[in-house]
């Protein structure tokens, strides 16, 4: 705490609006108690500031996290596709797809026979 001379009996006194030895007015006293308050005004915008970039590293962190997990759940998704078997579709023995073609030539339909000389 800062001390005081008394402007009119030349003691060191506690900041107070008078002094308590002679009862004279303290005219450094009002100016000290300025200094306070434009302290304490930059104080409260100082916290108010940082408030603001709290806030805006609060949100640059969620975002970041909720990146991490969705690229984490895509690679947990990856890994399980890798080492899962594949599932693969055999066919019965004897049949075949229908796109096959066969060993015989394609069937021909029959056509008329065109009129011969009579």
């Amino acid at each position: 705490m800062q001390v005081f001379k008394c402007a009119s009996c030349g003691r060191e006194i506690k900041p107070a609006a008078q002094c308590p030895h002679c009862g004279a007015d303290q005219p450094q006293w009002i100016e000290h108690l300025a200094e306070i308050e434009r302290s304490i005004a930059e104080m409260k915008a100082r916290e108010a500031a940082i408030a603001a970039e709290q806030r805006q590293l609060a949100a640059k962190m969620q975002a970041a996290l909720f990146q991490r997990d969705i690229l984490a759940h895509a690679g947990e998704e990856r890994i399980k596709q890798a080492t899962r078997p594949r599932r693969v579709l055999r066919r019965r023995p004897g049949r075949r797809p229908p796109t096959a073609t066969t060993g015989a030539p394609p069937r021909v339909p029959r056509q008329d026979s065109p009129p011969g000389p009579e």
